[in-house]
């Protein structure tokens, strides 16, 4: 696991310093340049533990954005009980995973309250079962009043198979606007089992992200209410942000490193390297300055397969 990126009296990186965990020693690595791909909260953790006399800030810190404007995409949920499924056909879907109908933004901003928007995904299927799956066979009895609770055997069997492949699940997934007060940074009072500083976070969603979780609960709704549905739990309120996910729900954490063409007000630039140290790359998620609503796997790789490009290419003009 890597401690810190290493540096030169020049300021340049020399390579890293990593703990084997299974001997808990620190090593070194010695390169020419150094990529991280880390995540973008523990790349930015690495190159904040990354002090030196020449970036006593955190290795390419010089604009103090290292960790700022963290967002994550905003997520929202509704489960329901659709009766035209009860007794379906069964049939085989185990192969089948992760599987949703997905539904791109499709609204007009100027007429709402709140910018950006949301994708919609409405899941369900008859994939292998797991334990509780669904709103398991109790929960259903009860929600229904038939009975107290589930029966035995052939009992058992002729419920799971009336009910099961009758909950459908409908998620929506948002574009947050990035902030630069919610953000990561070095924990000065905790370390981890390896005697490495961790991250602390500063996060709290906006209005703007809240109206958009108000908005999707009222769509999930409708979609639900027009496919002839029960919803399976209470829509909620003001009180709980409108069933709006807590930030990190959704794991597609972006911006802690981002890119510009300034150095004052980035931290990369359009290749992903750092303002201040020409031989040090960030190839995750932290150069992103926004995020829109679906997940942003593919977009780290055409970035990174740029930023190699630029690397190679940069070796061939003996650049490192």
């Amino acid at each position: 696991m890597v401690r810190t990126v290493t540096t030169n009296n020049e300021g340049k990186a020399t390579g890293v310093s990593f703990i084997d965990k299974e001997e808990n020693k620190e090593y070194k690595l010695k390169g020419k340049v150094v990529v991280l791909a880390a995540s973008a909260c523990s790349s930015a953790r690495i190159l904040l533990n990354s002090k030196s006399k020449q970036h006593p800030n955190g290795l390419g810190n010089s604009s103090d954005l290292i960790g700022k404007y963290l967002h994550d995409s905003t997520g929202g949920d509704m489960m329901a009980f659709i009766p035209e499924l009860i007794d379906r056909k069964i049939y085989n879907e185990d192969g089948v995973g992760g599987m949703h109908v997905y539904s791109p933004w499709w609204l007009d901003n100027k007429k709402l309250d709140f910018a950006r928007g949301y994708h919609i995904e409405v899941w369900g299927g008859m994939g292998a079962p797991t334990y509780g799956t669904g709103f398991n066979v109790n929960n259903f009895n009860k929600f229904f009043g038939i009975n107290k609770a589930g029966g035995y055997g052939d009992v058992l069997r002729a419920d799971m198979k009336k009910y099961y492949g009758s909950t459908i699940g409908v998620s929506g997934r948002g574009e947050s606007i990035a902030q630069k007060s919610n953000y990561c940074e070095i924990d000065p009072n905790k370390v981890d089992k390896y005697g490495v500083p961790t991250l602390r976070f500063n996060y709290q969603w906006t209005d703007n992200e809240i109206k958009q979780a108000k908005h999707m609960q009222d769509t999930f709704e409708e979609i639900i209410h027009n496919m002839g549905g029960i919803p399976l739990w209470g829509k909620p309120g003001k009180d709980a942000n409108y069933g709006l996910n807590k930030p990190g729900w959704i794991i597609h954490e972006v911006g802690t490193t981002r890119m510009g063409d300034d150095p004052k007000e980035s931290v990369t630039n359009q290749f992903e390297r750092l303002h201040d140290v020409s031989n040090v790359y960030v190839v995750d998620a932290g150069p992103f300055v926004s995020q829109a609503d679906k997940n942003p796997t593919w977009t780290i790789l055409a970035l990174a397969m740029r930023s190699s490009e630029h690397i190679v290419e940069e070796f061939k003009k003996q650049n490192f």
